[in-house]
């Protein structure tokens, strides 16, 4: 969709929305905020950056790329910024496979390295908001249940056409060696299990997040429907169709806290300060990005300009494609 469709969209929902709210509530909230709690959030979502980082990590070097842990927080850092400050939900992504490629003609192999990361956590995330319905204190909405396993029955649906769509003669050679190489990933144990619980533990921060955001303003929301509330409100906040999920996520967030009692205007102010947290993380990217202090991404020694894009997953004999196939097997 284009930006300046987006943008008219973004404009239009938050014209609707502060039309529609009683600012008298929503500066009560403000003057009663409980600050310690929202800078405690702001620092549960730090450290899920450098976990996040991590699980990039541990993708990145299946496809031979060498750099720290610093340099990957770095990136990460930076790509938060750049989901922040462009009209456009991959800005970040984008800047993440520049940086780690780093002109050493491998930029399909950095491209694999952060969809792998994406789809991992994507998958972690709809995989938190089922347990969410299952462990809810309260019965909840039969429409919460069908978009919860709506999104869960069509992720399923996506996984299990995965090997088909390898072998699809429409798409080019490349591209679907490129698909079979990161399927091969995700099916070494040691990348999966790992990939995994960093994502799972990612995710558990992100609705802890959302809870002491919660407590800061003094709602009474259990944790466990977090676990619905978040993953729900951030898919939406996917859809290509504002800025940033501007709009959507102060629509969305009024929706699914409904069924727990929330007023409307408490709802927005939540899903402001929410928005409000990512910013903050989001700015020290930028702080991060401007200083210039992370280090330039290398090719991993073997590497030359102009090889393959993936290569071997690893430098052992048996791990390359050949070892892979097998393994698969």
């Amino acid at each position: 969709m284009s930006k300046y469709i987006r943008i008219a969209v973004s404009a239009i929902l938050l014209t609707v929305i502060a039309w529609r709210t009683d600012w008298s509530v929503v500066a009560d909230k403000f003057a009663n905020l409980e600050i310690g709690f929202w800078l405690a959030a702001v620092g549960v979502l730090v450290a899920a950056q450098f976990v996040s980082a991590r699980r990039w990590q541990i993708f990145a070097r299946e496809l031979r790329f060498g750099q720290t842990l610093r340099q990957y927080s770095a990136y990460y850092f930076i790509g938060m910024y750049f989901n922040l400050a462009l009209p456009t939900s991959v800005g970040g992504d984008v800047m993440r496979v520049f940086f780690l490629d780093a002109k050493s003609g491998r930029k399909l192999a950095a491209f694999a390295s952060v969809l792998l990361d994406r789809a991992n956590g994507l998958v972690v995330l709809i995989a938190m908001a089922c347990l969410g319905v299952l462990i809810a204190p309260v019965a909840l909405p039969w429409w919460i249940h069908a978009c919860v396993w709506g999104v869960a029955g069509a992720a399923v649906v996506g996984i299990a056409l995965l090997p088909v769509v390898q072998n699809a003669r429409f798409l080019p050679v490349q591209r679907r060696q490129q698909i079979k190489t990161m399927i091969l990933l995700m099916r070494i144990p040691r990348v999966f299990f790992g990939t995994t619980a960093m994502s799972i533990l990612v995710q558990a921060f992100g609705v802890f997040t959302l809870w002491l955001v919660s407590l800061s303003l003094g709602l009474e929301i259990p944790i466990a429907y977090c676990c619905v509330l978040g993953p729900m409100v951030s898919l939406l906040t996917l859809l290509p169709i504002s800025v940033n999920g501007m709009g959507v996520r102060e629509l969305g967030t009024v929706v699914f806290l409904a069924p727990m009692g929330v007023d409307a205007d408490s709802a927005k102010t939540l899903a402001f300060l929410w928005f409000a947290v990512n910013v903050a993380v989001s700015l020290l990217g930028g702080l991060v990005y401007l200083a210039g202090a992370y280090p330039k991404a290398q090719a991993a020694p073997d590497e030359k300009e102009g090889t393959a894009d993936h290569g071997p997953v690893d430098r052992d004999s048996d791990q390359g494609r050949e070892g892979q196939h097998q393994k698969a097997a």
